[in-house]
């Protein structure tokens, strides 16, 4: 609902929601999480990007765990100016 609107009233390009999950934006190896984050970030560029569970994105008791970067990825989209976020 909350796309349909925004893309009613000229917020975003399309009305599409792209719903995602821990498992769509954090990779298992070193240096794979930013690009596929990034391509997410990207395939719902002109629509409403919803992390469910996003709380899920980091478990704080692991030295090894790649959420952190997919939180970055994603902060730092979110900073960048309106046409230029990926």
């Amino acid at each position: 609902i909350m796309a349909r609107l925004l893309h009613r009233i000229g917020v975003i390009a399309t009305p599409e929601l792209k719903e995602v999950q821990r498992p769509d934006l954090v990779a298992e190896h070193v240096g794979q999480t930013g690009p596929k984050t990034q391509a997410v970030l990207e395939s719902a560029k002109s629509g409403v990007l919803f992390i469910d569970e996003a709380y899920r994105l980091t478990v704080p008791e692991s030295k090894n765990d790649f959420g952190r970067e997919a939180i970055e990825t994603v902060m730092a989209a979110m900073n960048e100016t309106p046409g230029k976020a990926p």
